[in-house]
């Protein structure tokens, strides 16, 4: 009788602890760790349903694609507005230009490319002054756009060019305005600042004058004073074969004009025998009514014919 007591004590307490292991939390799985150190890939389920942490170059993938996304969004949005508000909207595109350096030139040359069309040459070369970008960028896209405006219109071109001191590109821009009004290009020559540059381009300039319109240019050069940047260009056209058949009295004023002696005399010889290769028996004559000459200076050539 004594023992079912502790029996049935016996048996109280192991359903007691039962309970109680139902009850206790489960204790932390061990860490596994391969042979190298690392730890195994998470499964494809735990990858599944994100209880498994995503890796760094996850991450990485992650953010590049969407910064992507927003890039190309951003692009697409600027360049509507670039089109509608144009200056207005460029601090968006620097900002753009800061943030995504690596499309930044696609989308200036959208830029430059859309305004020159719209022959907005000049805001597209001040857009591009202040652009975030690098110097051999800028530099190429600067050079398109000139290229383009001397195509469209030269003149322009040139007085930007020479308004804002940009002299390096004044020959290229006025060689195509050459082709189109040699008569303004080489009066916009004389407009520059003494030197090397002006005495290139006026020298080009009027040389295709003549070559276009010689009555005219001529008319130009006889009402204009003697100077010293013109005597090359007189010694070789007033004392030339051809201007000496074409208009032999022309010929005499325009050497007449040649300001240094020296050259003046040489071209007065040259151009005498001109004139006898083409009529020897009106060359003295020619000679006779020569502007400029002193009565010494006139025998002299004529002498010469003989």
């Amino acid at each position: 009788m004594r023992g079912r007591p502790l029996a049935g004590l016996l048996l109280a307490g192991a359903a007691g602890l039962g309970a109680f292991a139902l009850l206790a939390p489960d204790a932390p799985p061990a860490a596994v760790v391969l042979a190298s150190g690392a730890r195994p890939a998470p499964s494809p389920v735990l990858q599944m349903i994100g209880l498994a942490a995503p890796t760094t170059g996850d991450t990485a993938a992650a953010a590049s694609a969407t910064d992507t996304a927003t890039a190309t969004a951003t692009e697409a949005g600027l360049l509507a507005r670039l089109g509608t508000l144009r200056e207005a909207a460029l601090p968006e595109l620097e900002a753009f230009a800061r943030r995504w350096p690596g499309r930044a030139a696609a989308l200036y040359e959208a830029l430059a490319s859309r305004w020159a069309q719209q022959r907005l040459h000049l805001s597209a070369l001040q857009a591009l002054g202040r652009a975030p970008l690098d110097e051999t960028t800028r530099a190429r896209l600067r050079q398109q756009l000139l290229d383009h405006w001397a195509e469209t219109a030269p003149d322009q071109a040139a007085r930007w060019a020479l308004a804002s001191g940009q002299m390096a590109p004044l020959g290229a821009l006025q060689d195509r305005w050459l082709h189109q009004d040699a008569r303004s290009a080489a009066m916009f020559a004389t407009q520059l600042p003494p030197g090397d540059t002006r005495q290139a381009l006026l020298e080009e300039g009027l040389s295709r004058w003549l070559a276009q319109d010689g009555p005219g240019a001529r008319d130009w050069l006889r009402a204009t004073a003697p100077s010293a940047e013109l005597d090359a260009l007189l010694s070789r056209y007033a004392a030339s074969d051809e201007l000496a058949r074409e208009a032999p009295a022309e010929a005499l004023d325009l050497v007449a004009r040649i300001s240094s002696p020296e050259r003046r005399w040489a071209a007065w010889q040259a151009l005498a025998g001109h004139l006898q290769d083409i009529d020897p028996a009106r060359a003295a004559a020619w000679l006779g009514r020569a502007p400029g000459l002193t009565p010494m200076q006139r025998q002299q050539l004529i002498d010469g014919l003989r």
